[in-house]
């Protein structure tokens, strides 16, 4: 989502100062008429409520999963993984058994003692014992490499089914877009009213509902913001942001983590945005171009390529005056992604990797 200049909040800024502004004389306007188009215009705005009130919701929703951390889950692979250890201890004790027999020459014994039988009931009970002893486990193993195999397929169909429900900072960003952009067409009605029609005591009380939605939805921001969570960076990922934040003296590993979280959850779902912007680190095109790094040095620069998009997100941080100053690094965050509730969500969690490791 990077170094993609967000216009709608100008807009819906610009609209409301227009509001403000006295209008140019309404030739031969009369006081009825001023109230018929006052009305007009409220029955209009009121029209657009719905809407509003639909896009904050699905804003406050969006913001709320993107916040609590929701992404790429270990619980299911720890299952998977303690599957795995159970099988290879099942299939070591079998080898273990075996090995035991023919240590102690049990099996091998056996076996020739067979031909040593008075008779052949006798050897046959023989074959069947030993084959037992040898066999002992055999179905255990079964059982665990099977449970192991089961283990494997339900964590890939976690994973597959939480990269589809990983909520990005571009799927935020729409809906926010989407919230101003009809509450700057609410306004837009209001601007094109006289001033003897704004003056008005409805279309004032129109403005004062507008206002409130304004503050609303920078509430809804700060309260989302104030319960985010950090969520767990895979190792690999991890060790890439530390790394890539060492080629930016000063920029916190943490920051890149936090970016990693809201753009695509730490890759989880690294497709491309509404808007265009690609990878694990969600670049747009021209960003990537001018700014790319071969991170992982197999001489070529990769948009989709973790190692390549953490490396140049550091980079494109600290051109931007990252590792500077806290006002810095928050100023280079906002030019990652114009929009006040994504710098400060990101330095929130930011400050939750780094507490919670200590670096």
């Amino acid at each position: 989502m990077v170094n993609r200049l967000r216009r709608a909040s100008a807009l819906a800024v610009g609209v409301a100062l227009l509001a403000g502004l006295p209008a140019g004389p309404a030739r031969g306007e009369s006081a009825e008429q001023a109230r018929a188009a006052a009305r007009a215009a409220t029955t209009r705005v009121e029209s657009l409520q719905p809407a509003v009130d639909r896009a904050l919701r699905d804003y406050e929703q969006t913001l709320g999963r993107l916040a609590s951390g929701v992404g790429r889950s270990i619980s299911a692979d720890q299952a998977a993984d303690a599957a795995a250890a159970a099988a290879g201890e099942a299939r070591g004790r079998a080898g273990d058994r075996v090995r035991a027999l023919y240590m102690t020459g049990g099996s091998s014994a056996l076996y020739a003692s067979v031909l040593d039988s008075a008779s052949a009931g006798e050897a046959l009970r023989r074959v069947v014992y030993v084959q037992r002893l040898v066999g002992v486990g055999a179905a255990a193993l079964h059982e665990a490499d099977t449970a192991t195999g089961r283990a494997r397929l339900r964590a890939a169909r976690v994973e597959a089914r939480l990269a589809a429900e990983t909520v990005t900072a571009a799927e935020v960003q729409q809906r926010y877009e989407t919230l101003v952009g009809t509450l700057a067409a609410a306004t837009a009605e209001v601007t094109v009213l006289s001033e003897r029609a704004r003056n008005l005591e409805e279309v004032q009380t129109l403005l004062a509902r507008i206002a409130a939605l304004d503050a609303a939805v920078a509430a809804t921001g700060e309260d989302r913001v104030a319960t985010a969570r950090a969520g767990v960076a895979p190792a690999s990922f991890r060790a890439l942001y530390v790394a890539a934040a060492r080629t930016c003296d000063g920029l916190p590993w943490s920051v890149l983590a936090a970016i990693g979280q809201v753009e695509s959850g730490h890759g989880a779902n690294p497709g491309v945005s509404y808007a265009g912007a690609q990878g694990p680190m969600q670049f747009m095109p021209a960003t990537w171009a001018a700014y790319a790094v071969d991170g992982d040095g197999d001489g070529d620069t990769d948009i989709q390529e973790p190692a390549d998009s953490v490396f140049t997100a550091a980079r494109y941080l600290c051109a931007n005056g990252a590792g500077r100053s806290d006002a810095a690094l928050a100023r280079a965050i906002w030019h990652y992604n114009h929009a006040e509730w994504y710098v400060q969500l990101v330095l929130k969690l930011a400050g939750q990797y780094a507490g919670r490791d200590g670096a």
